[in-house]
């Protein structure tokens, strides 16, 4: 069915779906540069999370403590559990840049300490924007996620 509309409000119209299409974008991703709880880039390296089930405190300590774009960094692990676990921790670190669906370009070399702690060396935020640093505490084959936000400039 052919439109009543002469050719030229056909064309605005179609520009200005466009531009309004662009803004929503705009303010849509600017929205999402920043959660709550992310962090800052160049900030104290030490922070101290609850797992996403609530059954651990993960404490987690950068070294250097301002993570750099395309500099290498090590994470220090040290995890609490709330109560008696029923087995043998284990922990496994990873990150994701969520807004580009890719994980970092290389794999963290973790080695476990004494106690409950593990050191991950090698990571690399390859990129900037905002990064989930993630750290995995399994126990008994159920596994919880403490997650940091980094937002990288």
């Amino acid at each position: 069915m052919a439109t009543m509309w002469p050719a030229a409000w056909r064309r605005r119209s179609r520009s200005a779906s466009a531009v309004l299409g662009a803004l929503v974008l705009a303010l849509l991703v600017e929205g999402c540069e920043r959660s709550p709880g992310s962090e800052e880039a160049g900030r104290s390296g030490r922070r101290r999370l609850e797992s996403n089930g609530g059954r651990y405190w993960v404490e987690l300590e950068t070294s250097p403590a301002g993570i750099a774009v395309n500099q290498p960094f090590d994470v220090s692990v040290l995890v609490t559990p709330k109560s008696a676990p029923s087995g043998t921790l284990d922990v496994m670190v990873d990150a994701r840049m969520p807004a580009h669906f890719h994980g970092m370009n290389r794999t963290a070399k973790i080695t476990r300490g004494s106690g409950n702690s593990w050191k991950a060396e090698g990571l690399v935020f390859h990129m900037p924007g905002r990064w989930e640093l993630y750290v995995d505490v399994s126990d008994g084959g159920v596994t919880e996620r403490a997650q940091l936000d980094v937002d990288l400039k």
